[in-house]
């Protein structure tokens, strides 16, 4: 990525995104086009390596230390191929077997299928991939720490989406069950957010314009950014809260087909429209089946209908989406 579209960063590593967990491919501030470079090293270890030489700032080499900074850090794992990691991640779940970490019934353990083979195969592997990034993150954060900036750093654990690895016959994201779409969204600052939890449904475009908001430039965020602030309510509960999150998945090249469907606090609706194939409308009750086992749309057509009129179809007019016809 040349430095004129990297908005804004002029401390730059960016990995190459080429699945290799153990000797990951990079880009340095300086790199040019063709000179990537490989480490022979865990990727989230060595790119905590890296934040943790920005943070600690020897000599002043990276960063003004009287002025403020905004360090992305964005790990790879937990991601396919589930083999890649350091082995020693494994020791936390010595003597566990699939059935003790993953206890849904929505996944067919012990089925021929590929996804009952990945589930048997990968389960022990995606959650050691999990404790190494907690470590690594942990690592971060201690150099927050040790440098005085705990108290004075808006801190954002979050990811780009879940992964299924065979819960309900899925190999991993794009649907709408709660194991892709749901992820984590932590934010940490002492003093000025208390530590609770919030139902909030809060969407991707809002992660943005709330961080901003948290920072004090509410009044910059460019008019053309599409989520919304809500940070009001990370920092004390009050402010308006949305009703639904929208759901999508455009296929390349068809943005008026694919699926739509929206996420409440009590239901997921989704609705796939494909050249050929019949509509195909699932709707799942969250709080009576929180594990989705059953599509209850045919039973609920008031709901569904309601979910449409209410919820999705505000969605779809607000981004435009010619799925919408």
């Amino acid at each position: 990525t040349s430095p004129e579209r990297r908005h804004g960063f002029d401390f730059w590593h960016a990995y190459g995104t080429y699945d290799a967990h153990m000797r990951p491919m990079y880009w340095a501030t300086d790199t040019p086009r063709d000179g990537a470079f490989y480490v022979d090293q865990w990727g989230p270890e060595y790119e905590a390596d890296v934040a943790v030489r920005y943070l600690n700032n020897e000599n002043g080499e990276y960063r003004d230390p009287d002025r403020p900074f905004a360090l992305v850090v964005a790990m790879n794992p937990p991601h396919m191929p589930y083999d890649q990691f350091p082995q020693r991640y494994l020791n936390a779940y010595e003597g566990k077997t699939y059935r003790d970490l993953l206890v849904r019934p929505n996944v067919d353990f012990e089925g021929d299928s590929a996804m009952s083979v990945l589930a048997r195969t990968h389960t022990k592997n995606y959650f050691a991939m999990m404790t190494g990034v907690d470590e690594q993150f942990g690592r971060i954060l201690a150099a927050l720490t040790e440098q005085g900036l705990e108290d004075n750093t808006i801190v954002v654990f979050t990811s780009d989406h879940g992964n299924s690895l065979g819960t309900h016959g899925q190999v991993s994201k794009n649907t709408h069950y709660e194991e892709s779409m749901r992820v984590p969204f932590l934010v940490r600052w002492p003093g000025e957010i208390p530590p609770r939890q919030d139902d909030l449904l809060l969407s991707t475009p809002d992660v943005s314009p709330t961080v901003l908001d948290l920072m004090g430039f509410a009044d910059q965020i460019p008019a053309a950014v599409e989520g919304v602030s809500h940070a009001s309510v990370i920092r004390g509960g009050d402010g308006a809260r949305p009703t639904s999150q929208l759901y999508l998945w455009v296929p390349v090249g068809q943005p008026e087909w694919g699926r739509r469907g929206v996420r409440t606090h009590l239901y997921t609706l989704m609705i796939s429209k494909m050249p050929g194939e019949p509509t195909e409308i699932v709707l799942h009750d969250n709080l009576e089946d929180p594990y989705q086992l059953e599509n209850v749309a045919g039973e609920n057509p008031d709901v569904v209908e309601r979910l449409v009129r209410e919820e999705l179809t505000p969605w779809l007019v607000r981004t435009a989406d010619p799925w919408r016809r």
